[in-house]
């Protein structure tokens, strides 16, 4: 018996299979995958893709010729090559199980335009544990650290090529250190905030390889007081008309 559901995406069509009792996609990651920018032609790597949903929307947000999901655990990685196949995506899309941490080894160093990573936001030794093993290294850096996260990215992108993350914000001298170390240059940061009157709890960051240095610093506010996403939000959260346009 199929453990699996379907959902839609709303954007482009796109649709997702998702383990019923298993990690799914958060909101975050439709964010992420909201603030790449590449060319026409580009290579965009998705570390840790999961189910696939950042690969998938990636091919309809961004002008890319192609996207690599590496995923480390065997059925999620299986999962995310069945969405690619239900959405027609084969020869856009490449699903590869495999670690991140030898991502250079082969995917080739200095290869590829953009990194894309929504990573695990505890540490190994931090955050509530949870039993079921697909959800904890979804939640947990296990196999491959933050720092080993980030050298890896910094591995295989070309000169000026760009990467993408979204973290918490307890992490974000983490991030920015990392990056910094391995010559990826932060330039824009955004602060999401749930609410204007609440703090700040997640950021992105798009940094570039050998970049000047010169940060540019914006914020997304998610809801209004009233308990509203806000316009910004929902262009961001793929609620608006301009995603589900064909």
């Amino acid at each position: 018996m199929d453990d699996t559901r379907l959902d839609d995406l709303q954007c482009k069509g796109l649709k997702i299979l998702q383990y019923k009792d298993g990690y799914c996609f958060t909101s975050d990651a439709v964010l992420l995958a909201n603030t790449v920018k590449c060319k026409r032609g580009d290579t965009i790597v998705d570390f840790g893709c999961g189910n696939g949903v950042i690969s998938l929307l990636l091919t309809a947000k961004t002008p890319c010729k192609k996207v690599v999901g590496i995923e480390f655990q065997p059925e999620v990685a299986e999962l995310a090559k069945r969405n690619v196949t239900l959405n027609g995506l084969d020869g856009k899309v490449e699903i590869i199980c495999r670690d991140i941490t030898d991502a250079a080894d082969y995917l080739g160093k200095e290869s590829v335009e953009a990194v894309v990573c929504n990573p695990p936001y505890f540490a190994k030794s931090s955050g509530a544990q949870r039993e079921e093993k697909q959800i904890a290294l979804s939640r947990h850096e296990s196999t491959c650290d933050l720092g080993g996260i980030i050298k890896s990215a910094a591995a295989i992108l070309k000169f000026a090529g760009e990467f993408f993350i979204i973290h918490k914000t307890s992490r974000m001298a983490e991030v920015i250190t990392y990056c910094s170390q391995n010559n990826l240059i932060p330039k824009t940061l955004t602060l999401i905030y749930p609410k204007i009157s609440k703090k700040a709890d997640t950021f992105a960051l798009v940094c570039k390889k050998c970049g000047k240095h010169s940060l540019n610093v914006e914020k997304l506010v998610v809801y209004d007081e009233e308990g509203n996403m806000t316009q910004q939000a929902m262009k961001m959260y793929n609620k608006s008309n301009d995603c589900n346009q064909s």
